[in-house]
């Protein structure tokens, strides 16, 4: 296989287990809303739901990891602080510069956390160098 070829089935695969994870995220920030949360609250209940989902798709569905089980749950959780701070940042950005509805700022925010979160669940947490140097030690 192709490293493109490769590079696509990872996309699909982490789109797919994505838009299920994104739905969970979702229905628990606008229903946080919904019962009065700040949209920063909200935010926070969201990705705090979706986190372990996340991790367990992107190992055995996403990149079909065999890493260390522990090495691999610390730099996701490295990833996912990484990722959520540039999703805060961007929400806060879209509420407070930008002035947007709080349902798009939170779309927004998503998008800057997803394609930060693949960049680096792909080449940090389930790296296949990352785990070969697992293995040695």
């Amino acid at each position: 296989m192709s490293r493109w070829q490769a590079e696509s089935t990872y996309l699909g695969r982490y789109i797919g287990s994505g838009a299920f994870n994104t739905l969970v995220g979702f229905a628990v920030i606008f229903l946080a809303m919904w019962a009065g949360f700040s949209p920063s609250a909200a935010n926070i209940s969201g990705y705090a739901a979706g986190f372990i989902l996340g991790f367990i798709l992107s190992k055995k569905i996403v990149f079909r990891s065999n890493g260390n089980l522990v090495k691999e749950s610390v730099r996701y959780l490295i990833a996912f602080f990484g990722a959520f701070a540039l999703n805060f940042i961007v929400l806060h950005i879209a509420l407070d510069k930008l002035e947007l509805a709080a349902i798009l700022a939170q779309i927004v925010a998503a998008i800057a956390y997803t394609l930060a979160m693949y960049v680096l669940t792909r080449f940090y947490v389930f790296s296949p160098s990352l785990a070969s140097k697992s293995t040695r030690e």
